[in-house]
């Protein structure tokens, strides 16, 4: 039988997956009491690229020049490190399954799954949920 999580240590530190039964409110509280800075995307509605990632440059408080394609996501991503410093970051793609076609949907959970890996290289979490 699989242990059910009770905080983030529970989880994969360096992963991008379905939200499943998991609770975004829950993990916006894991992530606090673990002082990770916490993303909650809200994509629903969102059907194409360009839109999809203006909105998750705003939720992540990208900067102004953030140029709202996957090159520029990785490089944002990439930089949160220095941007908000922190031990880890839990993030929640909402609505994504409703948003942009299969294959942009893909390309982006590509992009933040690399960005897993870099955070790993650097002893940083990167969790990455969506629904």
């Amino acid at each position: 039988m699989a242990r059910v999580p009770t905080s983030l240590a529970d989880l994969p530190s360096n992963a991008v997956r379905p939200l499943g039964s998991l609770n975004p409110e829950v993990l916006r509280s894991w992530a606090s009491a673990a002082q990770h800075r916490f993303v909650h995307v809200v994509l629903t509605g969102i059907r194409e690229r360009r839109p999809l990632l203006v909105a998750i440059g705003r939720a992540f408080e990208f900067p102004s020049w953030f140029g709202a394609n996957l090159d520029a996501l990785y490089d944002s991503l990439t930089d949160l490190p220095e941007r908000f410093p922190a031990p880890g970051y839990v993030v929640v793609l909402d609505g994504l399954s409703q948003g942009p076609e299969t294959e942009d949907n893909a390309a982006l959970l590509d992009v933040f799954r690399d960005a897993a890996e870099e955070f790993a290289s650097h002893g940083l979490a990167l969790r990455v949920y969506y629904r």
